[in-house]
């Protein structure tokens, strides 16, 4: 009887206890805690990319990869670190506190947050500095040059408008649109003008047409063909059709 009764007592022990609700809560802390944390990271890199842009550039971007690394790489650290918080915010109300830690797996939050802590750190020195190199990797259009900064270099590279040799228009229809204006420089740098903000670019291009007046270049749009260009803004098929200083 003794021995059924201990029985008894170790398998209501072992069996899982239901969860609190505050548990629930804890879903959208983190993930607000997550988003927060990618935006701190965004806009501080975002103040150091602002401070590459020359005083007179009229047109100011970053090139695809180096988008793709600035804003996607903050992510990852940011999911550790917006986790740690979101404990914290839950952590930090009473109610919720005393019943998890009344829970089976109460005990292990100092544990779990020096793992995402860790985990954290180790994150952050792999993506921040991809993400500072992204936000480097930009170019700029002035009056009177052409300036471009390698994702690898710590300086900026200036060409003059007469430095381009050609100029490749064209469009591409996957599960989005985009539009090319690629300049090819004499040292075989390209940059796609319209890649990342067509619609600043289309701001800009009678400034870009005064700055290419007179220059000698090789213009092409072949790359203009298929379904975008039927649905393309008929001011944007203007501009890609033919060369700039027509």
């Amino acid at each position: 009887m003794k021995d059924r009764q201990l029985s008894e007592n170790e398998e209501r022990t072992n069996q899982p206890r239901a969860r609190s609700p505050w548990n629930l809560l804890l879903i959208p802390l983190c993930v607000l805690s997550i988003v927060g944390v990618w935006v701190g990271i965004v806009w501080g890199v975002e103040h150091y990319r602002t401070h590459l842009c020359p005083p007179d550039a009229f047109l100011f971007n970053g090139t695809r990869l180096g988008n793709i690394f600035f804003f996607v790489a903050p992510g990852f650290p940011s999911l550790a670190a917006g986790l740690i918080v979101g404990n914290l915010l839950l952590w930090c109300v009473p109610a919720a506190r005393a019943t998890i830690e009344r829970e089976p797996s109460g005990g292990a939050f100092r544990a779990s947050q020096f793992g995402l802590a860790k985990l954290g750190a180790v994150l952050a020195g792999i993506a921040l500095p991809l993400c500072f190199m992204g936000a480097s990797n930009v170019w700029a259009l002035t009056p009177d040059r052409i300036e471009y900064r390698p994702m690898l270099s710590v300086a900026a590279r200036n060409y003059s408008w007469s430095s381009v040799a050609t100029i490749e228009t064209g469009c591409f229809s996957g599960k989005s649109t985009s539009y090319d204006f690629v300049v090819t420089l004499d040292d075989k740098t390209r940059i796609n003008l319209m890649e990342e903000s067509p619609r600043k670019f289309t701001e800009a291009f009678p400034q870009i047409q005064a700055a290419l007046r007179g220059k000698n270049y090789r213009f092409s749009s072949d790359g203009l063909v298929g379904r975008c260009v039927a649905s393309m803004p008929r001011r944007w098929l203007e501009i890609l059709s033919k060369p700039p200083t027509d």
